[in-house]
């Protein structure tokens, strides 16, 4: 053997036995076994793994978080406050360390981590909210709210939404700030006209009627006012879907839909039906209210809870109250041909029925009350009354009922009257015989009306033949009306 092949043999050998001894160390084992990438995540789990053991040692820094909370800013009369947490959360430990600054009283609901107090009352316009969360709240993995959060916002000035113009096509829907002369706003742009809207309860949202064109179908859409982003609720080829009416908690609408069936030779438009939209699932579902299509009606009105609907049924002149709890229908004969108010509580109805032919004067409505409970009637005016009352619409808290009056004895035109459901009291609101008072709505506070007024004589008092319907604001504590918009109609508020 040469010289050199001993050298190489001997290297080989020295190798070797470096092997047998590595082979004691498992870890050398087991890397060898890896490439310089595997090397490389291990080496990332290794820091990871002390990262966490030193988190451990040190213990946590940051807890839970607040994701984002609500409403920051500006708040509307009806918002409620919200909290998002960063992980799911011990909900007993959170509401105890929940407050306001005044005191708010209200409820607790949860929607996943997210945490909602709903006030029991309306906020005021004005005031000044700021809440608290105070340290401790722990999180259903124990992780701890380490620090007190707190935020404030203000109660801005319910807004006032209308149609616009009067006189003119299309019709479009526009806001305006009864407190800011000149702030209206329009919010709708559609070519072919808005028939009728409602707002959600609330005012985050408009359900709005529009016109398909010139075939005199109708689909009812729904614009989002924070977002602007808009979405078609119906698919009304053939028929006309309108006058949108929203369920208290905003998680329905029930609406007026005509068939026109066009497609069947000989058959007429189908008489008016109640139709609802379920908000709560996407898409969003449609169906008839009544499973039996026998029921008929239009003009639905809820009760502020949302357990009562009412409605006229033309096709056997009455009234029915649906009862969503038990499903329960009572029905009322009326020959007003509308659905009346139903009280906040859903236990009264005031509603128009008409006063009986007698020979000599005309037929007048006049506006009654039903106690659904125990049947009850009362009369606000009495049918041989020199007068005709109409258009009842209950406040916020069902202490009040604001009606239009027309007295020919001291004006040719409806003004507004206040009826004290506690006292019985009726005290007369507007005086001014130029003005024909209609389309009035209380603020979400019960202390404003918005109402379309309509100069229906000039300063002369003589026929107005160029009169603009207009929209203002009344408050009823003190009188004053204020003027918010010429040329508009069919006015709403916006909480």
């Amino acid at each position: 053997m040469s010289n050199e092949s001993k050298v190489q043999s001997q290297k080989l050998k020295v190798r070797g036995a470096d092997r047998a001894l590595l082979s004691n160390f498992p870890l050398f084992t087991f890397t060898s076994n890896f490439s310089r990438f595997d090397l490389v995540v291990l080496g990332v789990i290794v820091v990871l793994l002390g990262g966490i053991g030193l988190t451990i040692l040190l213990g946590d820094r940051v807890g839970v978080t607040l994701e984002r909370v609500g409403p920051l800013g500006t708040a509307r009369s009806t918002s409620r406050v919200t909290m998002q947490f960063s992980e799911s959360m011990d909900r007993a430990s959170v509401e105890v360390r929940f407050r306001t600054e005044p005191e708010i009283a209200g409820t607790f609901s949860w929607n996943g981590d997210t945490l909602i107090y709903q006030p029991d009352d309306v906020l005021m316009p004005g005031q000044q909210v700021e809440v608290v969360l105070a340290a401790g709240a722990v999180s259903q993995s124990g992780r701890e709210v380490l620090s007190e959060y707190r935020y404030r916002f203000s109660v801005r000035t319910p807004q006032v939404v209308y149609l616009y113009p009067g006189d003119d096509i299309p019709h479009n829907i526009w806001t305006a700030d009864p407190a800011i002369p000149g702030s209206e706003q329009q919010v709708t742009f559609s070519p072919s006209g808005i028939y009728d809207f409602a707002v959600s309860p609330d005012g985050t949202q408009i359900a709005f009627a529009e016109s398909s064109g010139t075939s005199g179908a109708h689909d009812i859409k729904l614009l989002d006012l924070e977002t602007q982003a808009l979405e078609q609720l119906t698919n009304c080829l053939d028929a006309s879907c309108t006058t949108p009416a929203w369920r208290p908690d905003g998680g329905m609408i029930v609406y007026e839909r005509v068939d026109f069936n066009t497609d069947l030779p000989g058959v007429s438009s189908s008489p008016t039906r109640l139709w609802v939209l379920d908000l709560t699932s996407r898409p969003v579902q449609t169906r008839p209210l009544f499973s039996d299509l026998q029921i008929l009606g239009y003009d639905a009105a809820w009760s502020a809870d949302g357990s009562r609907i009412a409605l006229y049924d033309r096709s056997t002149a009455s009234i029915l109250i649906y009862d969503f709890t038990d499903g329960s229908i009572i029905a009322i004969d009326s020959t007003g041909g509308s659905a009346g108010d139903l009280s906040p509580d859903g236990s009264m109805i005031v509603y128009e029925e008409m006063s009986p032919l007698i020979e000599g004067s005309s037929i007048r409505p006049y506006l009654q009350i039903i106690d659904l409970a125990t049947n009850e009637q009362s009369v606000i005016s009495e049918p041989e009354a020199g007068y005709s009352d109409s258009m009842p619409v209950w406040s916020p808290d069902g202490t009040l009922l604001a009606f239009a009056r027309l007295d020919f004895a001291r004006a040719p035109t409806e003004q507004i009257y206040l009826f004290d459901a506690t006292t019985g009291e009726i005290r007369q609101l507007t005086d001014e015989p130029r003005y024909a008072n209609g389309f009035f709505r209380w603020d979400p506070t019960g202390t404003q009306l918005v109402i379309q007024r309509f100069p229906a004589l000039d300063e002369n008092l003589r026929p107005n033949n160029s009169g603009l319907p207009e929209i203002w604001t009344l408050d009823v504590t003190d009188g004053t009306l204020t003027q918010v918009a010429s040329n508009g109609f069919i006015p709403a508020w916006v909480p």
